[in-house]
């Protein structure tokens, strides 16, 4: 009990850093999500959290998105802490799509588009040890045309 203890105050400490991979789903483009994460501690409370995260193909569309958030954490106990996040994301959506039909058989073509937006939402995680944690996050990713709420699973190693 007393290393999760002491390992949730070393996961939040000012100069902490963390990396982590989530799963998770789009609900507006129905799809798929993997990501990667770096977090750093600027003080107790405050961290960045840059990622990247994919979008994987369904129904034809497919993204890769890079995110800048800042999370505010507040620690309930211990183990447990949740954050309200605000920032940025810069995403390159892929539209596949068959052009036309020839003797060949289908062209396949495709487009993209570049969109900027902003994110909101909140965060929970439970630190397992001294450097493992576990987390929830849900937020709104506001952008042109396709705006949509998103969820993850994160698991994420600090050190």
């Amino acid at each position: 009990m007393l290393c999760i203890c002491l390992g949730a105050v070393a996961q939040t400490q000012r100069g902490h850093s963390s990396v982590g991979f989530n799963v998770g789903y789009g609900f507006e483009s129905e799809n798929a999500t993997l990501g990667v994460d770096y977090r750093y501690c600027i003080t107790d409370e405050v961290r960045i959290a840059p990622s990247l995260t994919y979008f994987v193909k369904a129904d034809d569309l497919s993204a890769v998105a890079i995110d800048l958030n800042a999370h505010y954490v507040i620690k309930l106990s211990d183990v447990f802490g949740f954050y309200p996040l605000a920032g940025v994301d810069l995403a390159f959506w892929k539209l596949h799509h068959v052009a036309h039909v020839n003797d060949f058989g289908k062209v396949k073509d495709s487009s993209t588009e570049t969109r900027l937006g902003v994110n909101v939402g909140i965060g929970g995680e439970i630190y397992a040890t001294e450097q493992l944690s576990l987390g929830l996050e849900v937020k709104y990713n506001i952008v042109k045309d396709i705006d949509q709420a998103l969820l993850a699973l994160r698991v994420g190693y600090s050190f």
